[in-house]
């Protein structure tokens, strides 16, 4: 009879255990899906200078937000009640860690939401060619952010740190988006103003890169046990060897 109940007790507690487990995952995958949605329409705003779109942004940053401190609880309970070790307790602070990150790319996509907004308000010049800059550093982010978070979810090391490696792209669209910026500005000084929250605006989306990297790295950490946060993008598949 002791031995049943032993093993009845074991079982649930394996259950609750990868209930546990469960739930932070799924909330974590609900937060990414938001920020990458976030990322992408508060560019359309900017681009469309749609009212509509960049108030759901605005106002959806408290979603973000309520998902960070709840991602945040569950990964406290379970390091109280479960005390997981090895393999599972670095899934746990990588889950943790990666929860920060996104937040902070949801804070981005505010920004440049909040920016479509000034420039509407303020009548600014459309320029299509800009635009397309935008587009392609929005379709770089995004897949990036989303590539990383995958790569979490299903502890693949390796399209972790491709997609990382990949962040060379959008640094590279960035740079190009800049001294585009810089050369209009030369032409036409009367530019500072939408120059300087142009800048702002592609900064917030590089920014979006160097978070999406972070989230990479810390799958190499789950799987290889190792803290890679200073080693340098580039160098990362080196991290990978046995």
């Amino acid at each position: 009879m002791t031995d049943r109940g032993t093993d009845i007790m074991e079982g649930h507690t394996v259950r609750t255990y990868d209930a546990d487990f469960g739930r932070l995952r799924s909330q974590f995958l609900a937060m990414g899906g938001l920020v990458i949605d976030q990322v992408a329409v508060a560019v359309q705003a900017l681009l469309q200078g749609d009212a509509g779109l960049w108030e759901t942004v605005i106002e959806r940053e408290h979603e973000v937000n309520r998902y960070d401190t709840g991602i945040e609880g569950l990964v406290f309970n379970l390091l109280a009640k479960r005390q997981p070790m090895g393999v599972d307790l670095r899934v746990v602070l990588a889950y943790h860690k990666a929860a920060t990150d996104i937040e902070r790319c949801g804070d981005e996509a505010k920004k440049i939401a909040k920016i479509a907004r000034r420039l509407a308000a303020e009548n600014a010049a459309q320029d299509e060619a800009f635009h397309a800059r935008l587009k392609n550093m929005s379709s770089l982010a995004t897949t990036l952010l989303r590539e990383v978070i995958e790569a979490l979810d299903d502890t693949d090391e390796l399209r972790a740190v491709q997609a990382a490696q990949s962040d060379a792209q959008l640094d590279a669209a960035y740079e190009e988006a800049l001294d585009e910026i810089h050369r209009k500005l030369i032409a036409d000084p009367a530019l500072m103003a939408s120059a300087a929250e142009m800048v702002t605006v592609i900064k917030a989306l590089e920014r979006i890169g160097d978070h999406a990297k972070n989230i990479g790295r810390y799958v190499v950490f789950i799987v290889k046990g190792k803290d890679v946060r200073h080693v340098k993008t580039s160098k990362l598949d080196r991290e990978l060897a046995p």
